[in-house]
């Protein structure tokens, strides 16, 4: 993710087209290596060559070289003592090398330092960085066999800015833990009803097999991370989510058992157009990751169109018996929310997050659960609960992460 798409097409297509380049010893220092380019990385591609035992310079990004090709293995990332956009010193660089060797997992770590075009450093820095760009620091490692199954060759993790439906404090793999902006594009799909009991007085004990739902939320979500997650305290983050809302299949018929000469046609909207603001606070406790927020908006609108059991026409047919004075959805705007998630690997996320929708009629509570790689598939369940009813809905899920450049 740290490289653009131009740059990442580059690496990849020299490194493929080069043999691996010749692996010295076992390099040490720093400052024996020349400021041409060391690595076997193609450096045409990566920037303008600096002597790694110069600087100060502001830190770009990060990236593991091993036999000409890019590899990532973010266990390795997150040791190093770089920030991004940050002052970085050769000092900074020999305690990055000194930490990567005390890993065990390498026969040779070599440093190299670019200059990247048209990228400048920040307006405070320019008295002091030895470069008007900010830089990108490249370590050509040897990997040693025993932890080769680690590598991974150019493998996006999963992002942690959020797990399903809900936002995190996060802002993504890289600097998931770096205050700053970030920018999320998060596709969501709701397949359709596994299975489901409703026992509402005018369909009691009603059960409800492999029903098409077919609903899609597409949500861009903005935020700001004003806070980092530090030794006791949690990242803090607001930000706000826009929502786009549609079927590609209407809603079922209610058809209550009772009285089966009588159906409810339902007909809410296909489309919607739903926002929110939102606080989120987050907390990495030993790589499991925690989140507590609110939502303030319409986007308490979301349950309503996971069942026909909760659209606004069902409410009112069955208001006489339950008690529901439908007037509308919703009466509040409040979305508590919470969610738990690891990474058993940099792309294998498991967890759950959980949704109130408050002033929703028959107090529905969402709970999605991230266990679709055990099957290995991007395929999830959630548990919607509401009075007179429940459904386990499937989904499936996909979220992009997207940084300012600077």
């Amino acid at each position: 993710m740290g490289l653009k798409a131009a740059t990442l097409i580059a690496v990849l297509a020299a490194a493929l087209a080069r043999p691996a380049a010749a692996q010295s010893p076992f390099d040490t220092s720093v400052a024996s290596a020349p400021a041409a380019a060391v690595s076997s990385a193609p450096a045409v591609a990566l920037g303008q060559p600096l002597s790694p035992a110069g600087g100060p310079w502001v830190l770009a990004e990060t990236l593991f070289f091993s036999g000409g090709r890019v590899i990532s293995d973010y266990a390795w990332r997150d040791k190093l003592h770089g920030v991004t956009g940050q002052l970085y010193t050769a000092q900074d660089l020999q305690g990055d090398v000194q930490t990567l060797q005390g890993l065990k997992a390498f026969n040779r770590v070599t440093p190299s330092v670019y200059a990247i075009p048209n990228d400048p450093i920040p307006p405070q820095f320019t008295s002091i960085s030895v470069s008007t760009n900010q830089v990108r620091v490249v370590f050509d490692v040897d990997v040693i066999v025993s932890s080769a199954p680690k590598v991974r060759l150019v493998t996006p993790p999963s992002a942690v800015s959020g797990l399903i439906l809900t936002p995190t404090a996060f802002r993504g793999a890289g600097r998931f833990n770096t205050p700053g902006l970030g920018l999320d594009f998060n596709a969501t799909y709701f397949i359709g009803r596994l299975y489901g009991k409703n026992n509402y007085p005018n369909a009691p004990n009603k059960t409800n097999y492999i029903d098409r739902l077919g609903v899609w939320l597409l949500t861009v979500d903005g935020k700001m991370q004003i806070q980092s997650d530090g030794e006791w305290r949690p990242a803090v983050a607001v930000g706000g989510q826009t929502t786009f809302l549609f079927r590609d299949s209407p809603q079922p018929t209610v058809s209550p058992v009772a009285a089966p000469t009588v159906s409810v046609k339902v007909n809410a909207k296909s489309t919607q157009i739903l926002t929110d603001a939102y606080v989120v606070a987050s907390k990495n406790l030993r790589g499991v990751r925690t989140s507590l927020g609110v939502m303030q908006g319409d986007f308490g609108n979301v349950a309503g169109n996971l069942s026909e059991y909760l659209s606004p026409q069902a409410l009112q047919f069955y208001k006489q018996s339950s008690g529901f004075v439908p007037v509308g959805q919703v009466t509040s705007r409040t979305v508590p929310f919470g969610s738990v998630f690891y990474m058993l690997k940099p792309d294998y996320p498991i967890g759950f997050e959980v949704l109130k929708f408050n002033g929703a009629y028959a107090n529905p509570w969402l709970v999605d659960l991230k266990l679709g790689r055990f099957l290995h598939l991007n395929f999830d369940l959630a548990y919607l609960k509401f009075d007179g009813g429940y459904d386990l809905l499937g989904l499936f899920q996909f979220r992009y992460n997207q940084f300012p450049s600077r």
